[in-house]
């Protein structure tokens, strides 16, 4: 310290850049005064004819696969898997060990 003088050191608090106030309020901004209405952007939004056909048969294959769901019953569909479960081989089951036999 003893190559720079008092005189040429500036006193003084801290400063930050220009423009950075961190300790200014927001301006009050009036909310009437937004527009917040949301607007599609119909070039965006348009489909072509193979696209809206994809949908369509999409939203049929689904409607029909779910009429399919709600034509049989429970009691049906009960009967129609132990039906499949009488069918199957019974690999699951403990065989027998004799070691007297």
């Amino acid at each position: 310290m003893s190559d720079i003088k008092k005189e040429h050191v500036m006193k003084g608090g801290l400063k930050l850049k220009k423009g950075t106030n961190l300790f200014k309020k927001p301006k009050n901004v009036d909310i009437r005064k937004i527009d917040i209405t949301i607007k599609k952007d119909e070039e965006a939004t348009k489909k072509t004819k193979t696209e809206l056909s994809f949908k369509k048969r999409q939203h049929e294959t689904a409607f029909e696969r779910l009429s399919k769901k709600a034509a049989v019953s429970h009691r049906e569909k009960v009967e129609q898997f132990n039906k499949q479960m009488e069918e199957l081989t019974e690999f699951n089951d403990i065989p027998k060990v004799s070691w007297t036999k």
